[in-house]
């Protein structure tokens, strides 16, 4: 009987290891850490769109390096003092925290390490106060422990950590709380975050500002000796006041933030500028009560040399039923009207195909059915080069990609995109009057492409050491004739102002577009209708001109 009594325990004990070792050899499950919040920042850090995650949880990914090492520092010492030594579980707080149930009868929660603490912020169904779940708690410790580093732990923790109504992770609790960002912290502040997370509804300033006022006093009386503060310094810290308001941002670019969930969820810091994106805001805003619904509006700025996004208003309000506001705009396949007209001319000049000085005869086009006329339906007979692009006739334009040839030039272009043709194009010479279907991030890239061969041409919504990649295979002119063809684009308005731009209008005046070049930017404004219906009212030059224009001024930029 002792012999069985003795195998069975053994068998028992080796099955237990056998299983525990397989337990802990098993990759953890991330968990809610593969749920974040989408957030959008601009160039200088700021948030300008805000999207909860499903559960409407404001959380962030948190990196340790861009955590104040104060802030590391108090928690380790309040929470875990021996964190960077034990393996998940501290015998020595197990062993007092065994010994105050067996004397109280009640779970003390003092043998609760960080890595203890990130595994139920990770499966909250262990966070349940009983012994069962608190050995599956230490368990899931012991495993994580296999499997992370310590900096991942508390990477996982700041991500995760709760902070009072739906905020959750280091990020979010600065930027509701403080309004910055974690990486520069006041010992003050570094405190209430340490305190918050233990109580986060009880605690939180806003409501309960002498809870939130004691605990931090609390986690300073705990960390001062541990941490080597004096007690004036202490005292100094215990008595700063504590913010009294959850401020959450205002999401100001969400045509921005579908885009980049579409093309790449990893964006975060965009080259986007806070104050010139509300500047465009504004002045669409303003501009679209000039039309009727359910006619849109929408602005790009893009930096020239670089291709850096400074600005993107998709529409002129999102929220708009009547105007269908959340399609955004910039990404939608329209007619460009006649916005490609200069890019042909110059293509014709670096290919000699036509001079500088050329002298057009407009007159009466046919071509195998195709009969098109000018915008006003009338021929101007001989017309000079400028004069022909600046008053945007069709009949030099069609003659001229002839010339070129019409699926030579398509290809061309479709080369400088990337081939990302938006369906099976071939529009032939109907190219020249906006028969080559775009969208306004694809005609920025071409003006781009254009105007400043041998730099980036793509659009660059990410701050990134690699923005300045030069793509110089995929130019569309030599520099001679970009400077020809910007010299070609120059004019003097009757009010005596000197501008370069080129208008665009489709066929059945559903698409007014504007394309203004400045020294250091090209601005791209487009006023229609969002399901192509016709109008009586809207042109490049009379509607979407005026507003690219605005926006040119507005922001200061470089004639």
């Amino acid at each position: 009987m002792l012999k069985r009594i003795f195998i069975t325990i053994a068998l028992s004990t080796l099955l237990g290891f056998l299983g525990l070792t397989a337990y802990i050899a098993q990759p953890p499950d991330r968990g809610r850490l593969a749920n974040v919040a989408q957030v959008v920042r601009s160039n200088d850090g700021q948030i300008i769109n805000l999207r909860l995650t499903k559960r409407g949880y404001w959380r962030e990914k948190a990196s340790l390096d861009q955590i104040d090492p104060k802030l590391i520092g108090v928690l380790i010492a309040y929470e875990d003092q021996r964190f960077w030594r034990h393996h998940g579980v501290d015998p020595k707080a197990v062993m007092r925290a065994s010994y105050d149930f067996l004397r109280t009868g009640r779970i003390s929660s003092g043998a609760s390490t960080l890595t203890m603490q990130t595994v139920r912020l990770i499966d909250p169904s262990l966070a349940k106060r009983n012994v069962t779940t608190k050995l599956k708690q230490m368990l899931a410790a012991i495993r994580l422990e296999a499997h992370w580093s310590k900096e991942e732990i508390l990477e996982a923790y700041f991500t995760l950590a709760p902070y009072g109504g739906n905020i959750e992770g280091i990020h979010a609790a600065t930027e509701a709380w403080l309004q910055k960002g974690p990486e520069h912290l006041t010992l003050n502040e570094a405190a209430l975050l340490v305190a918050l997370p233990q109580s986060p509804e009880k605690r939180r300033p806003d409501r309960f500002p002498n809870a939130a006022y004691l605990a931090k006093r609390k986690v300073l009386n705990k960390v001062k000796d541990r941490l080597n503060f004096d007690n004036e310094i202490a005292s100094e810290v215990g008595d700063e006041p504590l913010p009294t308001r959850l401020l959450k941002p205002k999401s100001i670019a969400p045509h921005l933030a579908d885009y980049i969930a579409k093309i790449d969820t990893n964006i975060q810091t965009t080259t986007l500028s806070v104050e010139w994106q509300k500047v465009i805001q504004r002045i669409l805003q303003s501009e679209i009560k000039k039309y009727p619904k359910p006619i849109q509006a929408a602005a790009i700025v893009v930096e020239r040399q670089t291709g850096s996004l400074r600005a993107y208003v998709g529409s002129a309000d999102y929220h708009s039923l009547d105007r269908k506001g959340a399609i955004n705009y910039l990404n939608s396949i329209r007619s460009p009207g006649s916005t490609l007209k200069p890019i042909i001319y110059g293509k014709a000049l670096q290919r000699n195909l036509i001079s500088f000085d050329e002298v057009f005869d407009d007159h009466a086009f046919y071509r195998g059915g195709y009969r098109p006329t000018n915008f006003d339906n009338t021929y101007s007979g001989k017309v000079p080069l400028k004069d022909a692009l600046l008053r945007s006739l069709n009949i030099p334009a069609l003659s001229t990609l002839e010339e070129l040839g019409p699926t030579i030039f398509e290809n061309e272009v479709s080369t400088v995109l990337g081939n990302m043709q938006n369906n099976d194009q071939n529009a032939g010479l109907s190219l020249a009057v906006g028969g080559y279907y775009l969208t306004a991030h694809q005609l920025v890239e071409l003006y781009l492409a254009s105007l400043d061969p041998g730099q980036p041409h793509k659009l660059q919504f990410e701050v990134s050491n690699d923005q300045l990649h030069k793509e110089l295979d995929s130019s569309l002119l030599n520099q001679e004739t970009a400077d020809q063809l910007l010299h070609l684009l120059i004019q003097d308005l009757p009010n005596g102002e000197r501008v370069a731009f080129k208008t665009g209008t489709s066929y059945a005046r559903h698409d007014a577009w504007s394309v203004q070049i400045f020294l250091d930017h090209i601005v791209l404004a487009w006023v229609g209708t969002p399901d192509n219906q016709s109008t009586e009212s809207l042109t490049g030059r009379d509607v979407a001109f005026p507003i690219s224009n605005e926006i040119g001024k507005a922001l200061g930029l470089k004639p």
